[in-house]
């Protein structure tokens, strides 16, 4: 019985130890790659990062030299989302041509032109939002339900800059609607200010091309902290679940 209980613990251990590396990642052809961490404020979608603690707990905090930051989290709910947040801190004015891109590889599977499960969206001077996906050529425009993302911009101050300048905010699902997204993802983020012309089109990772996602960045994930990549709740589910396993495996071997 003892030995049976060690075991069973061992088992449990090791299965938090494995969950616990915090990241699931692998390696791009572009050699970029970041972090989303778990939801623990859920902010406002209006384009002010208000209150101040708002998206403290975002992942790693990316910027393309020092004209743009941005952060992300994710949450599991009845739907896996993934929220952003993205600073165009030298962008202060309000022009049509003005552009934020977003572009997603799916299956983190690469390729050198936008395929099925590649995704696009485009949010063109401050207003207008429109989804592409791949047709293994290029970019097709396609229909969403509204619903599916939540976003908005403004020019508006934050604890990153004090000056006001252009925030967008969005979510959007990864598993649910037009976008489908694995655990781990590829992805690119452009931002253009036509007031600013000659500095042309901002984007992480540097160099990369939207319609070439072998050139896109990694998506990796992790849970909260506590310990290590988990929060206390998750390492109560997960030994739960590892220990009632490792004694569904223990009580079939006794009955060979």
């Amino acid at each position: 019985m003892r030995k049976k209980f060690c075991t069973i613990i061992t088992v449990a251990f090791m299965t938090l130890l494995l969950v616990s590396v915090g990241a699931i990642s692998c390696v791009s052809a572009q050699g970029s790659e970041r972090t989303s961490w778990g939801t623990v404020v859920i902010p406002t979608i209006d384009g002010e990062w208000s209150p101040v603690d708002e998206w403290t707990d975002g992942g790693d905090v990316n910027t393309i030299g020092e004209d743009v930051s941005f952060t992300s989290t994710w949450e599991f709910g009845d739907v896996v989302t993934t929220r952003w947040l993205v600073e165009f801190l030298s962008d202060t004015t309000d022009d049509a041509e003005d552009y934020w891109e977003f572009c997603m590889d799916g299956m983190a599977d690469g390729g050198s032109a936008p395929s099925a499960g590649d995704y696009k969206f485009v949010i063109t001077g401050h207003t207008d939002l429109v989804w592409y996906e791949g047709d293994g050529a290029g970019w097709v425009e396609v229909e969403y339900d509204e619903s599916e993302i939540e976003w908005a911009n403004a020019l508006s101050s934050s604890p990153t800059d004090s000056t006001e300048h252009w925030v967008l905010e969005f979510n959007i699902p990864k598993n649910a609607g037009t976008v489908q997204l694995t655990i781990v993802w590829n992805l690119r983020l452009a931002v253009y200010d036509a007031s600013n012309p000659d500095a042309g089109e901002l984007a992480w990772p540097e160099g990369s091309d939207a319609d070439d996602p072998s050139t896109y960045g990694i998506e990796n994930y992790t849970m909260d902290t506590v310990p290590e990549g988990l929060s206390l709740g998750v390492l109560v589910l997960l030994s739960s679940a590892a220990v009632i396993g490792a004694t569904v495996v223990l009580r079939k071997r006794s009955k060979n």
